[in-house]
């Protein structure tokens, strides 16, 4: 019986309060939000998208007025800046993609559920993008939170009518925060209004703005993905990188690369040590950086994991979530004709082992009737220091000439124990052997973690270069 009082109690006061909510505001809400001030941008419409945008330009410095209405956890202690919101918004500069003003517990003031940021803001001409994102929904009860990732792609799996058991009874299960949320997540938005001057001098446009002289855009819009694109360089350029991703601990979850198409080099990698903070959640990471192409054909690519990305964000998404991925453009436009997008080089299959799965001990025999480089591809397990699937080629006497090392692989997707091999090895003429090894879990249809991006390949191949 008390948790069925306490939860009717809860409803009760909601109603109280959301009913004496629309009378204060009715009464006393500024009236510049009444119409006084022309609106140019307006960003509502949170049960159906985490994130909404809108650019605007502004042709002379002038002074903008923000009204947002969001959400966070109640603070024990006065809400800082530090104070992470799951609902809020943000305005980016469009150029130079740094944020000039965010919504956060310093600038925002409580009512009752929500967090309200009603701000005059000053800027210098140019192009902006504004931003509201609503990633998930929290409570907090004295010392103690609740929070809840909203997946709008789960909205429809149904929920118990009543929600049953201890943290129920204080409406702070996953069923509640999502009924709760429900209730408030109508009222989450930001609009922008203009004190001073005509409307009409300020432009919009679709949010991100794409800058000049773009040539490929690798958009990671979804968990569990892999993008590419081969490209062709006619002569040595200077190649701008515009790259977002996640990392955490030792490792990148979501990343790009370039690799030189008839090396197998990466010439270009995302990684921890070069790229940063990227806003939002602590694991979105930004690479900005020119690189220096010679003349030659390469390869661009991008991962994901099976989680955080603009197809559900599980944590507050970075600063620019419209540009997660992989963005390569030229900067100049006299190297702009030099650089045309290809298809990837064709390798013609000298012999292969692949979609294998456990306890195998597999071997391929194949003869080179010359000195020739070979192109050998393998993707297996590896954990620490070490290959549980190994990898390698024997010569006619049974000596390894080639092995797949663990401190030569790559991470190739999914799981971080699944491991890519990519290399080019000169081989005199002569009878081999290939040979690919598994342990007892984790291959081929028998995965205890996340699958490699291209286990159809899993195994190894040797391709003939040309």
């Amino acid at each position: 019986m008390l948790p069925f009082l306490l939860s009717e109690a809860t409803a009760l006061i909601r109603t109280l309060h959301a009913a004496v909510l629309f009378i204060l505001l009715a009464t006393f809400a500024p009236t510049s939000l009444r119409g006084a001030e022309p609106r140019i941008v307006a960003l509502h419409g949170f049960e159906a998208a985490e994130v909404r945008q809108q650019g605007f330009t502004l042709p002379r410095p002038m002074q903008i007025h923000i009204y947002a209405k969001g959400g966070g956890l109640r603070q024990a202690l006065h809400a800082s800046g530090e104070n992470q919101l799951f609902a809020y918004g943000w305005i980016l500069n469009a150029l130079t993609r740094e944020v000039v003003w965010q919504m956060d517990g310093a600038n925002t003031k409580r009512d009752w559920d929500y967090r309200v940021a009603d701000q005059y803001l000053e800027l210098p001409a140019g192009s902006y993008e504004a931003y509201f994102s609503n990633h998930a929904f929290g409570q907090s009860l004295l010392l103690a939170r609740w929070t809840r990732n909203i997946d709008r792609r789960q909205l429809q799996v149904p929920h118990p009518e009543r929600p049953r058991g201890f943290l129920a009874a204080f409406g702070v299960d996953d069923a509640s925060l999502l009924r709760h949320w429900r209730e408030q997540v109508g009222n989450y938005g930001m609009e922008i209004y203009l004190p001073a001057g005509q409307p009409g001098e300020v432009s919009t446009f679709e949010a991100p703005l794409r800058w000049r002289n773009i040539v490929v855009a690798l958009s990671a819009n979804q968990d569990n993905g892999h993008w590419s694109q081969a490209f062709h360089v006619r002569k040595p350029i200077a190649l701008h990188i515009y790259a977002e991703g996640e990392g955490s601990g030792r490792s990148m979850r979501d990343y790009g690369w370039i690799t030189d198409a008839r090396s197998r080099v990466r010439v270009w990698e995302m990684g921890l040590d070069k790229s940063q903070y990227a806003g939002g959640a602590r694991k979105n990471r930004r690479q900005v950086e020119t690189l220096q192409l010679p003349a030659g054909d390469y390869e661009a690519e991008f991962i994901t994991d099976d989680t955080h990305s603009p197809a559900d964000w599980n944590a507050a998404p970075p600063c620019d979530p419209g540009l997660y991925g992989l963005t390569l453009s030229v900067p100049s436009d006299l190297d702009l004709a030099a650089f045309s997008m290809t298809k990837p080089l064709s390798w013609s299959t000298l012999v292969e082992r692949v979609r294998i799965g456990n306890n195998q001990d597999l071997r391929a025999p194949f003869t080179l009737t010359a000195a020739q480089p070979v192109r050998v591809y393998a993707v297996a397990e590896g954990s620490g220091d070490e290959m549980a699937d190994e990898a390698w080629i024997e010569d006619s006497t049974g000596k390894r000439i080639w092995s797949m090392e663990r401190s030569r692989t790559h991470h190739a997707g999914g799981a971080t124990k699944n491991r890519l091999a990519d290399e080019v090895v000169s081989l005199p003429r002569g009878a081999y052997t290939l040979r690919f090894k598994t342990d007892d879990s984790h291959a081929y249809g028998h995965w205890n973690a996340d699958p490699p991006w291209d286990a159809e390949h899993y195994g190894v191949t040797v391709y003939a270069v040309k």
